[in-house]
């Protein structure tokens, strides 16, 4: 199942490889160069619903931490106070910093440790879709 995935990384090289590699899988794949620029886009792209709820378009969000203007953590919580549930992937090289933030958020957070490798990208982004899977059988049978 093609995912619709945000990114915000502030390095090109970086973004084009997540893009390259995700498009490959079928993903849909939207880059931001910081976190500013990614709250916004993720406000930009949410659906409201015939009933008055709110829709997000984007599955799976991935974050760099150390980012210009509005770090991921702080980005996090923002696209979190728009949707509460959205999944976050986050990308850093102090984890334990993330870490120590992370209880600041709803939850349905990742950290990932750089450097990590393509498949370890792919895992933890279509294990996120699996989730997702769980999520609508769990709201079809009720």
């Amino acid at each position: 199942m093609p995912l619709k995935i945000l990114i915000a990384e502030d390095y090109q090289d970086l973004a084009d490889s997540y893009r390259s590699v995700l498009k490959g899988r079928g993903h849909e794949v939207t880059i931001t160069t910081n976190g500013m620029e990614c709250k916004n886009v993720f406000r930009q792209y949410m659906h409201k619903q015939v009933d008055g709820t709110i829709k997000p378009h984007f599955d799976i969000v991935i974050l760099d931490q150390k980012m210009p203007f509005m770090d991921g953590v702080e980005t996090a919580k923002e696209i979190q106070f728009l949707n509460p549930n959205q999944k976050i992937i986050f990308i850093t090289g102090n984890t334990e910093s993330v870490l120590q933030k992370i209880p600041q958020l709803s939850g349905n957070v990742l950290v990932m440790n750089k450097p990590f490798t393509v498949k370890e990208l792919l895992l933890a982004v279509e294990n996120f879709s699996v989730d997702l899977i769980r999520e609508m059988t769990k709201a079809i049978r009720k």
